[in-house]
């Protein structure tokens, strides 16, 4: 599959699938169809609104089946923060454009140079994580 076929996904706090996916939905969804598998999840509680300790349990829960990088590439997860201190992820389709989702707007593209200085770690599922 092709990233094509997720942009244009809207909005939807805990989505899942195509007919709306959340910024770690999507990343899960787009994963999965390339046969990365990650937990779509840290299996405890998450508010819609900003969750002061995410962060922390996002790299806690990237750190579990990623390696850190310090350069991305296809399939890397970027872990970015945005303003207002949310949490916020991605993933690389290539080296350069990285496809996300925000609550204001559908799935879609764009460079990751545009965030750079809101990337707090790029993360690269390892290869146990992978399967054909």
């Amino acid at each position: 599959m092709s990233y094509e076929e997720f942009t244009g996904i809207p909005f939807k706090f805990r989505g899942r699938d195509k007919r709306g996916v959340d910024c770690l939905g999507l990343v899960w969804l787009y994963l999965r169809s390339k046969g990365v598998h990650i937990p779509d999840a840290d299996g405890l509680p998450m508010e819609e609104d900003l969750q002061p300790d995410y962060l922390e349990r996002a790299m806690n829960g990237l750190s579990r089946v990623c390696d850190s990088v310090a350069y991305p590439q296809e399939n890397d997860i970027i872990l970015l923060k945005l303003p207002g201190g949310y949490t916020h992820f991605g993933v690389m389709v290539d080296d350069s454009s990285m496809l996300h989702v925000l609550k204001d707007r559908p799935s879609g593209l764009e460079p990751v140079m545009k965030y750079r200085r809101r990337v707090v770690g790029i993360f690269r599922p390892r290869q146990k994580w992978r399967f054909a």
